[in-house]
């Protein structure tokens, strides 16, 4: 079915940070689809570029809708060409990215409105890979630092990771270790000292790398879910890297003794299966050590690689990452996130899908995750509103499929 885009519009809404974002809708004749563009905090120097809100608007109602009128809102490889040769630079300087973002899965979403299927089924017509999983690992954030936090570890992320294909159990385990957690937190530190972060995590006014490690360990003890609970965590070593030097809380280490303390970490907790980040992101030979001294690890790349098929090759040369966290706004079009992904199955490199830390109401992501066969999906913790939807239409696709 032909159905041609008719118009495209665009407002301003308010994300979970509280900053301003952009809605998209793209109509073909009778049908529509809407996505609200998340925004990163910890972001990766190559990513696309942002425009301001009010610019976006202009941009969207003077050259993007235009320039689609008329082209097959099912043509996704075409809508995101006319994007991408409307903008002429690699990383959407002129368009803006979440400009581009919203109008790519606004017109897939409308896509799959014409032709009566859901999202993630639209998705999987445009991604012909073989799945890595069944349903994707949750890979849940419970205790926040860096800087979703305002306090706590420099490490961003400390996750848990249920083990099963069920992601009934595998929410339900993550809901149960959170409430666990909250008591363990309150005891430790006193109601008045936790809160939350920017990922729906807690925010604990720890004193040692480990100790986040040590709650969520005896969270999931306490919890006793009745299924294997593994440990993960974005380290976003970018944010507390400088003049050649990491910062952890007061102490200074260079790249070897950042890899020796990464060497201490894994002996004090084994079940630790996956570390995103672990050091600045031009820094490709250090993430190749770690990889090559830590086999057993899955040493995964974001700020390193930002969702971009060029710069994963560059890892994959290097033997630099067994993981690539795939954020949508970090490259700008479905299609080229979807190439990424094409390039990191070939290579067998597992594919995490992942929320933003300014994230909307938006469950695109859970869509994507399932539709092909990701072997993860981030979206923070449970309970909070942006994160909630993606689980729960994780959920709904897994029921329903």
């Amino acid at each position: 079915m032909t159905v041609p885009i008719t118009n495209i519009t665009a407002s301003i809404i308010t994300n979970s940070r509280g900053n301003q974002t952009i809605r998209v809708t793209v109509q073909a004749e009778a049908y529509e689809g809407t996505f609200e563009v998340p925004e990163g905090a910890s972001t990766g120097s190559k990513e696309v570029a942002v425009l301001a809100p009010e610019k976006a608007l202009t941009v969207i109602e003077t050259i993007v809708a235009p320039a689609l009128k008329g082209v097959a809102v099912t043509n996704q490889a075409q809508v995101d060409k006319v994007l991408h040769e409307l903008d002429g630079t690699i990383r959407f300087e002129t368009i803006g990215g979440n400009v581009a973002l919203g109008v790519s899965v606004g017109a897939l979403k409308a896509a799959s409105a014409v032709l009566g299927i859901g999202v993630w089924q639209q998705i999987r017509t445009l991604f012909s890979c073989a799945p890595q999983r069944v349903a994707p690992h949750l890979f849940v954030n419970l205790i926040n630092g860096g800087k979703h936090a305002a306090y706590g570890s420099p490490i961003q992320e400390h996750q848990i990771v249920p083990q099963t294909d069920d992601v009934v159990v595998a929410y339900n385990a993550a809901c149960a270790i959170q409430t666990s957690l909250k008591q363990i937190l309150i005891q430790a530190y006193g109601s008045e000292h936790v809160g939350y972060g920017d990922e729906g995590g807690f925010i604990i006014p720890s004193k040692t790398i480990f100790a986040p490690f040590e709650h969520l360990r005896k969270a999931i003890v306490d919890a006793s879910v009745g299924i294997p609970v593994a440990l993960s965590c974005d380290v976003a070593a970018s944010s507390f890297f400088e003049n050649g030097l990491y910062t952890l809380y007061e102490a200074k280490k260079d790249t070897t003794e950042l890899l020796s303390f990464y060497e201490t970490l894994h002996q004090e907790f084994p079940e630790l299966v996956a570390v995103e980040d672990p050091f600045f992101e031009k820094d490709m030979s250090a993430f190749s050590a770690y990889t090559k001294a830590y086999p057993q690890i899955l040493v995964v790349g974001d700020d390193l690689t930002t969702t971009n098929k060029a710069q994963l090759q560059e890892a994959i040369e290097a033997n630099a990452i067994g993981g690539i966290i795939i954020k949508p706004n970090q490259i700008g079009t479905v299609s080229d996130t979807l190439e990424t992904m094409a390039l990191a199955y070939e290579h067998d490199i597992k594919c995490i899908v992942s929320h933003r830390s300014g994230e909307t109401k938006d469950d695109f992501i859970a869509d994507l995750a399932y539709a092909t066969g990701a072997y993860g999906l981030k979206a923070g913790a449970p309970h909070a509103q942006e994160r909630e939807a993606k689980y729960q239409r994780l959920i709904y696709i897994q029921k329903t499929r």
